[in-house]
């Protein structure tokens, strides 16, 4: 299922389990397209062997028929094992903690609450005046925004290079922040029921038909932060600039604001939204995904806003809740001794 981005489309749960190949599992998890689950197909074979007074080879089945008592001692464990935590499948993880995000175990979700997006006809006049002139950079970007439709992750995967067989733990958390995104960008869609920008305005006409529901908050930007705020508490060295050639001193966002109205200064006040993430290439992929989709003319730049204060204030609950957060057993931890 396409949509918002990588969440539905994912890992193909079941080849993730089935398969040895975690680039595959991975490019689908990554909503990077749909993987084919292996399967285990068993049939009757001939036996090794006539038995006495037959001319025929009886059928070898599976399991056998004939060895019951040795079937006995092919137990791995005398008593039912609990499952492991590194046995979850990436999809399957994400819906666990989504389960785990929905029932408040980090907080109660349903007290964020955003800005309605804009009313006044000359702010809309001016957004709508920005996406015709970002329009000239479609041909440039096309490709790549065409990917990010149902490849976020891929994205950060290619930043950071590390997939499922690497980085199980890494990726796990990463689905989890999708999914949640999803959860929590569907209900305020819900809520605001914004047109998208060709609605109003026509010549904008996207490259792709606009995504079946509404506009406001961006759900691309809202999942593509919520990586870049997992990933910056994974790898901190990274988001503060240290592994970008040595460690470096804070940059005020007034520093790196080149650009009057940035997203990040009107958000710089938000829990979490600390300065130094400007130099993070966590934060700089986020931000290129979420102006993308404002390029091809999906999105107004204050659902991209609006996206990012979601993915703040959603990132502080997840990270509370035990499957997440937990010390030493969350996929947090798990993710930070892998790079390790």
């Amino acid at each position: 299922m396409s949509g918002i981005g990588p969440s539905d489309s994912s890992d193909s749960s079941d080849s993730s389990d089935s398969s040895d190949s975690s680039d595959s599992s991975d490019s689908s998890a990554a909503g990077g397209g749909r993987a084919r689950a292996a399967a285990r197909p068993v049939g009757i074979s001939p036996d090794l062997r006539r038995e006495a007074g037959e001319d025929w080879f009886r059928g070898n089945r599976w399991p056998p028929q004939d060895v019951e008592p040795v079937l006995k001692t092919w137990s791995l464990s005398a008593a039912p094992p609990a499952f492991r935590p590194e046995d979850w499948s990436f999809a399957h993880f994400a819906v666990a903690a989504q389960t785990e995000f929905a029932s408040g175990a980090g907080g109660d979700w349903r007290t964020i609450a955003l800005p309605p997006p804009p009313a006044a006809q000359a702010d809309i006049d001016a957004e709508l005046r920005e996406l015709l002139e970002i329009a000239e950079f479609r041909a440039g970007v096309l490709a790549e925004a065409m990917e990010q439709r149902e490849n976020v992750l891929g994205y950060f995967r290619g930043l950071l290079t590390f997939k499922g067989g690497t980085h199980p733990w890494t990726v796990r958390l990463c689905h989890a922040a999708i999914r949640v995104g999803q959860f929590m960008v569907m209900g305020q869609k819900a809520t605001y029921m914004r047109a998208r920008p060709s609605r109003l305005m026509p010549a904008l006409m996207p490259p792709v038909d606009p995504p079946g529901h509404p506009a406001y908050p961006s759900g691309h930007a809202t999942q593509a932060y919520l990586l870049a705020l997992a990933l910056g508490e994974v790898l901190p060295n990274v988001a503060t600039g240290e592994g970008l050639g040595g460690a470096r001193a804070p940059v005020s966002v007034a520093e790196v604001d080149s650009v009057a109205g940035s997203i990040l200064t009107k958000v710089a006040g938000l829990p979490g939204v600390a300065a130094r993430m400007d130099l993070s290439p966590h934060w700089r992929i986020a931000e290129r995904i979420a102006r993308n989709r404002e390029v091809i003319g999906v999105h107004f730049p204050s659902d991209s806003e609006a996206g990012l204060r979601l993915a703040v204030k959603s990132w502080a609950l997840l990270r509370a809740c035990p499957l997440i957060g937990a010390a030493g057993t969350g996929a947090l931890d798990r993710a930070r001794a892998e790079w390790n």
